[in-house]
This record gives structure tokens, sequence and C-alpha cells, in this order.
């Protein structure tokens, strides 16, 4: 080599320079050698850290609307004050200076202490339990930068003229887990501290303002149960959007309705950034990897108008507080078109974070469960059209009467003896034929027809025909099946007491309103029994996307109940008389004949002790040619305080003038009284 060859020569000179040359190259070796080999994984950490962080962005989230396009669930913006960590770095080195500057003058004093207790300077082993450990010098730092961040809240909270709160917990562990993300310090500021923060911000580094979007209901409480609510949701989602992300952006997840049901659909498909931070973890760059892709919109078969009609009803009437729910169904179609239940919430509280003194007053109200389709009622006397339906089936004569004698315990009332039990009626004694029977909702006539001509067995197959006891598969998450005895059931330790019982909505029979809808609507139109539909389609939130709509079709048979159109004639005319002369008086409307049964059923807990009772007013019209079905139950604790016809009759009128207000504007509004007894 060259450097040898010049070291053999007799020139010092040269001999100098090449002792030099291979002193550098050595050196240079070492370095690498100490770099590649023994620095390898401090190097390796740094380039770990120094790398792309990927983002998950979430996509707009896909509306809510009625039939008729006007928009129950929405997209609204949502300004956030920030902290940019990355622009606070000078006052985090600045307050860890200070913080180990005073830790080093406490050490000192510590030091002085210790030697003035012992009369001698300490050595170097007796220092040592005074030297700063790791975990203290950690602390040290996530002490001095929570003091900084709280000072620059502090700053905020003068300027916008409120106090904010500040958690140095969960801002020293954003710090450690997600310091390339913004910390908030206040969300959801309103257009007033808006303004606040505009004309008083001094540009001060490390506070940004940044926009989001929430989710709104600009209608409040509005069909807040068939919608549903969302909660903020910044986990990894399952399917499509299981890739791995360092961070996830806030999100909204559906929690149960319609938010729930449909939410992969609104939610969309999420976007992706990629952040590039340094090896302390700050962001360096930023930039956009793939764009979210919007959720779609969903389009249900509610109308809002009819839905604020029994929702102001049931407010009006029996007040914030009453157990009670509205369905209101297309007999035509099966399409839902109001579903109401009280008490009831407001989903917008969900969606900014719920505090733990409203959600424990929703719970203490069950407020959050839909009576329309989440619990189980004994129907009472409304159960007793299938029944009747049964007897004429089995070719009970309507204009045959039945003599019901007076009770001798309750003067102007009848009453049914079943071996040695006494069955207590409302109705009062005397002869009844089939279309007094359900004008006077006859407890005593629609028994001796159930036991003597329909049969436990007739009445029950029919019962199935409706799917009584069944799920009627709606996607909101808020669903119960009731309970109908099987023709199994009655085949095993049955007795006549558990078919008069049944005869009258008592006993093992419990429905929901809105099985009650699909029943009374399959009676309406002729004996079809359709799937209920809540929503009618789901379709991209912009048009111009190509994307075609999902549509969910609407008069979807599930079954036909088999009855004579005779007898369903038979039927709808003493339903007539029965708002129109018995005990449903207080549901007409004047130009709009309503076929109806009132009923009432009891209450009682698992010690069969009587806790209440349930009010029924079961409904379709107009007479001549059926398009709506209105179903209306009420659940009043303690004592008998009315009857369906006086306490839910009503609120299916005003429904039923909803309803005529909108095919005919012009109408003048007309409210029936509230008999509440």
């Amino acid at each position: 080599m060259l450097v040898i060859d010049e070291l053999k020569k007799n020139d010092p000179q040269l001999r100098l320079v090449a002792i030099v040359l291979a002193a550098g190259i050595f050196i240079l070796l070492i370095g690498l050698w100490w770099v590649q080999i023994v620095s390898v994984n401090k190097y390796q950490n740094h380039l770990n850290t120094q790398a792309y962080r990927t983002i998950r962005v979430p996509a707009v989230r896909g509306k809510i609307l009625d039939r008729e396009g006007r928009v129950l669930a929405e997209n609204r913006p949502r300004y956030n004050l920030s902290l940019d960590l990355d622009d606070l770095r000078k006052q985090f080195k600045e307050a860890g200076e200070q913080e180990m500057k005073q830790a080093h003058a406490w050490q000192k004093q510590a030091i002085a202490a210790r030697e003035k207790e012992l009369g001698h300077s300490l050595n170097k082993n007796e220092l040592k339990q005074f030297a700063f450990t790791t975990a203290q010098l950690k602390s040290f730092n996530e002490h001095a930068r929570a003091l900084a961040a709280a000072k620059v809240v502090a700053q905020v909270s003068e300027d916008i003229g409120e106090p904010l709160p500040f958690d140095p917990v969960k801002f020293t562990r954003h710090y450690n887990s997600e310091l390339a993300m913004p910390f908030s310090i206040f969300d959801n500021l309103n257009s007033t501290q808006i303004a606040r923060f505009e004309e008083n911000f001094n540009g001060s580094p490390g506070v940004v303002l940044e926009l989001q979007t929430m989710r709104s209901y600009p209608n409040g409480t509005t069909a807040a149960h068939l919608l549903g609510y969302v909660h903020r949701d910044d986990s990894a989602k399952e399917g499509e959007d299981a890739r791995p992300f360092d961070y996830y952006l806030p999100d909204y997840l559906g929690q149960v309705g319609i938010e729930a049901g449909f939410d992969t659909a609104m939610r969309g498909s999420p976007g992706e950034e990629s952040v590039l931070v340094n090896n302390m973890g700050y962001r360096q760059a930023q930039d956009v990897a793939s764009q979210p892709q919007p959720g779609k919109n969903v389009i249900l078969t509610l109308d809002l108008d009819l839905q604020r009609a029994a929702e102001a009803s049931l407010l009006n009437r029996h007040g914030p507080a009453a157990n009670a729910a509205v369905v209101v169904m297309d007999v035509r179609t099966g399409d839902v078109l109001a579903m109401a239940s009280s008490p009831t919430f407001d989903p917008n509280d969900f969606a900014q974070g719920i505090s733990k003194d409203k959600y424990a007053q929703i719970t203490e109200l069950s407020a959050e469960k839909n009576r329309a389709t989440q619990e189980n009622y004994a129907p009472g006397s409304i159960f007793k059209v299938i029944v009747g339906l049964a007897a004429l089936e089995a070719g009970l004569n309507p204009n045959k009467t039945y003599m019901v004698d007076p009770d001798p315990f309750h003067p102007g009332r009848g009453y049914y003896e079943l071996g040695r039990r006494h069955i207590e009626d409302q109705a009062p004694p005397g002869p009844y034929n089939f279309k007094l029977a359900i004008e006077k909702s006859s407890n005593s006539y629609f028994i001796q027809v159930g036991l003597n001509v329909a049969g436990d067995e007739r009445i029950v197959a029919l019962a199935q025909k409706f799917h009584f006891g069944q799920l009627e598969n709606l996607p909101t998450r808020q669903e119960t099946k009731g309970t109908m005895p099987t023709l199994d059931r009655i085949h095993h330790d049955w007795r006549d007491g558990d078919t008069a019982n049944m005869c009258i909505g008592q006993g093992e029979v419990a429905v929901t309103p809105l099985q009650m809808a699909v029943a009374y609507s399959a009676i309406a139109n002729g004996g079809i029994v359709y799937w209920p539909r809540l929503v009618s389609r789901v379709e991209p939130q912009y048009p111009t996307s190509g994307e075609p709509a999902t549509n969910f079709p609407a008069a979807v048979v599930r079954d036909r109940i088999g009855v004579s159109a005779r007898n369903l004639n038979i039927l709808h005319a003493a339903m007539l008389g029965e708002t129109e002369e018995g005990t449903g008086k207080e549901a007409q409307v004047p130009g709009l004949r309503i076929c109806g049964k009132t009923g009432t059923a009891q209450v009682q807990d698992s010690a069969n002790r009587l806790t209440g009772y349930n009010y029924w007013f079961a409904s379709f019209a107009p007479y001549e040619k059926p398009q709506y079905a209105v179903v209306v139950m009420v659940q009043i604790p303690g004592p008998l305080a009315g009857f369906g016809g006086s306490l839910c009759a009503p609120v299916a009128h005003d429904v039923y003038e909803a309803i005529m207000k909108k095919q005919n504007p012009a109408m003048p509004k007309v409210l029936a009284t509230a008999n509440l007894k």
C-alpha cells in the first residue's frame, strides 16, 4: 500500500504525513465500528421514533331523514380549543429548567442539613442517597410540562372570560402516548366564547381553534328512541376500519336505534394522514395519504309531522314522566309513520358527552327504553278483536245474544262465574250480541264465546298468524318478542281459567304497541300481515357520486290471517260502533270514521300483587277504506285511573287530527278534551 511504502522510505516528513493518515483511517474505522456495531440499537430506536405515524381520519357521518327529506340527524361544526404541544416545546424546556433548578436547590439544602446533623462533609457513598432517581427526574419533567400547560390554559380562560378545567393527569397521559396530536382543553365552544377568544387572543403559541364535526339532532327529543344515539369512539373498528393506526381522531359509534342499526353505512370509510415525528415524538410534517369517504344517508318511513303530533299529545295529556307509547302505521304497506315513547331523552346529550347527573336521571325513569318495541304489556280488551275473529270463524252468530248476569258485589256491573272463580266485568249486565260486546267491552261475553265457541286452540292458532310472541326483526336493537301461548303450551297443564284470562288479554299474553299496530293493520287491510318497515332506502350523501341507493321495499308480506271478508266486515262495523257509540268516543274526529277498541289490563309484580294498569286504544281509519292504524298505550301505577277510552282515545284523536290536517291544511283544529279520571 502507498502509506506503508512511504513509511519504509528514510524521509521523516513523509513518514509523519503517513503516520497521520494511518491514524485518521484507524480513527474512522473505530468510529464506523462504534456506530454500526456498538450503537446500532440506539440509532435504531431513534429511527423508530423519527418516523411516520398514521392517523385515522373519520368520514362525515351520513344524515337521517324523514320520508319527506326533513333532517332528523345531521352533523354541525364543533369548535374546540386545543394545545399544539410542538409549539410549546420552548415553554416546556424553560419550565423544566426551572423545575430542575428548584430541585437542585432542595437537594443542596437537604445535603447541608444532613452534614450539619453528622458534623462532617458527606462522602461519595453518603451523597448517593440524595441523587435523583430516573423516576424522580421523569416526575420533575412531567410536573414542569403540566405547569407550563396549565399556565397557557389559564391565559385562555382569561381570554374567553370563564374558567377552564385542566387535568394534569390527563395531560401527562396524552403527552406520553399522543404527543403528535393536539391536546383538547375546551370542547364545543358557543358563538360567544368563539367571539371572545378571537377578540382577546394575543397570538401566543400553542393554542389552536380546531374545527370538527359533531352529531346533531335538530329536533331535540323528537323520535329520540327510534333514532337512537351515538357515543364518542376513538378506538379501532372492525371490518374495513381494522387497519392499525397510531392515532384515532374522535369519531362516533351508534349505540341503539337507527344510529346503531345502520352505523356501518352512515360511518363511511375513514381516511388516513401520515405525520412525520422527530425522535422526541413531536410533529414535524404532515401529509394526507387518503381522503375519507362520506357515510350514506338513511331515509326513514317516519313522517315528522305525525311524530311531533304523537309526542306533543302524550306530553300535553299525560306529562313528561308518563310511561306511554304511540305507533302510527300505514295499513297498506307496513310503513311506520310515527313511533313515540315516553319518557324521552335528548340524543344531543349523548353526542356531546352526557353528564353523570343527566344519565342518572334518564336511568331512573328508564327513559332510554323504547316502550313502543322494547317492553311487554298485557293488552287487555284490545285483544278481544282476535278472540272475536276466532269465534266468528268458528261459526259465531254475531246477532245471537248472550246474557251477562249482574255482579252481586258491584251493582251495575256484570260478571262471569267460572267454577269457583268470580271474574269481574266493567260492562253492565244484560243481553249482548257481538257488536254491543265490542262497544261496551264486555269481559263476560268474550269469555263465553272464547270458551264455548272459538276454543283455546283456534284462538292461539289465529294469534300465531299475527305472529304475537315473535320478533319483528327491527334494525334498532330495541325489541322484545312478547309472550303468547303456543299450541304445545295449551296441551300441557292448561285450564279453562287460562283460556278465560287469554280471552280478555291477561294471563300469558303480553305484546308491544308495535305488534298491536301490525295486528290491527292486518285486520284493517283485509288480513295481510306486513313486516313493519322503518327505513325506505339508504343513499349516498352526494348524488353525483354515482353510487346506487339501497331500497327496502314496502308491503313485504309476512303472513295472511286467513279469515273471511264477511267476518272482517262484521268486526269493522262493531269497532266503528266502539268509537261512535261505545267507550272510544273521545277518539272521534269530524269527517273521519274511526274503528277502534279500548282496553284496560292489570299490571302485577312478581308476587302477583296489583301495581297498576295498562290503558289502550287500538284503531284504524277511515272505516270506508282503511289507510292508518293508530295504537296508544299508557301505563299508570296505582289504582284505576280511568280506562282506555278516557286516557288513550284522546291521544289517538290528536294523531288522527294531524293526519287530517296534512291531507287538508285548511281544516280547523279542534282538540278533544282529555278526561283524566
